[in-house]
């Protein structure tokens, strides 16, 4: 069974940019690594940042942040063993490579107590906003008996 990948016929320059960029020799288009998917969140104590990994191990993934920004980045390795002559590649879809994803933190943070966690190829990034940079609420006081200019 043949299995041709469908390429629309309005995009003439496609096979020349995937053949530009990928490896010579390399046995299947598209080889470079799309940068995950995440979602950013932003609580009332806390920024959570959830990235979508699937196939990674948690060896393989680093986490940074400097000047407000957070850096998720990594390296997805390919799982492709040697076969014989007899064997043919009909269909390999999936990336492989490094990626990096950045994400510019929208309040003050307390990066001492940032803490990740990577369950099911899902990364969860928890960021507790400093004191300074929660929500709070400001009661609205007297003058201090002074009467208002105009009374």
């Amino acid at each position: 069974m043949a299995v041709t990948r469908f390429q629309p016929t309005t995009d003439m320059f496609r096979p020349f940019f995937e053949d530009f960029l990928t490896p010579t020799g390399a046995p299947r288009m598209g080889s470079l690594m799309r940068a995950p998917e995440a979602d950013v969140l932003e609580k009332q104590n806390e920024i959570l940042v959830v990235v979508e990994m699937p196939g990674m191990k948690k060896d393989e993934i680093s986490i940074d942040l400097e000047n407000n920004i957070l850096t998720i980045g990594g390296e997805k390795k390919e799982e492709r063993t040697e076969h014989d002559e007899r064997s043919t590649w009909h269909l390999s879809e999936r990336r492989y490579g490094k990626f990096s994803r950045s994400f510019v933190l929208p309040r003050d943070v307390e990066q001492d107590a940032i803490s990740a966690s990577f369950e099911d190829g899902v990364l969860r990034v928890s960021i507790p906003k400093s004191e300074k940079a929660r929500r709070r609420r400001i009661e609205i006081g007297t003058n201090g008996g002074k009467q208002e200019v105009g009374s």
